[in-house]
């Protein structure tokens, strides 16, 4: 049996002294170097990823949460095209009085969507857009790290 392959496998109980010079002590004390670095190395590996984990499930719920907002918003944008269609209707029911002779004279042609809706909307894409940003990044870095 091998004394020096037994002697690394046994646990660090207390800080090995440095060699004077390299290769004194037979590689001991640079064993178990190695083995607290990798030790280390696991622990924060597996912090990072639980900590990824966390923004990942934060990211995925804003960001379905903000396009919800997003998608109620967005049609204030533009103006409604069942109001021309109930426009038209209307004329036609009422007899072609002729009240709407062109395109000018529909509800869209005067349509102003209110000023306060641009920078929610704006807020909204650009939150959105970080949210799947860092949601790609997070996966990045965890796929990374498991290699």
């Amino acid at each position: 049996m091998n004394t020096t392959a037994y002697a690394f496998e046994q646990p660090i109980t207390e800080r090995p002294e440095i060699p004077a010079r390299f290769g004194e002590d037979g590689g001991k004390f640079y064993y178990y170097y190695d083995q607290l670095a990798d030790e280390l190395d696991e622990d924060l590996t597996k912090r990072l990823k639980s900590q990824l984990d966390s923004l990942l499930i934060f990211a995925g719920l804003f960001a379905g949460v903000n396009s919800a907002f997003l998608a109620l918003t967005l049609p204030m944008m533009s103006a409604d095209p069942a109001d021309d269609t109930n426009a038209l209707l209307l004329q036609l029911v009422k007899g072609g009085n002729a009240t709407i002779n062109s395109e000018a004279d529909l509800p869209s042609a005067t349509f102003a969507p209110p000023p306060a809706i641009y920078p929610v909307n704006i807020l909204f894409a650009v939150s959105l857009t970080c949210a799947l940003m860092s949601s790609f990044l997070a996966v990045s870095v965890s796929n990374g790290s498991s290699s």
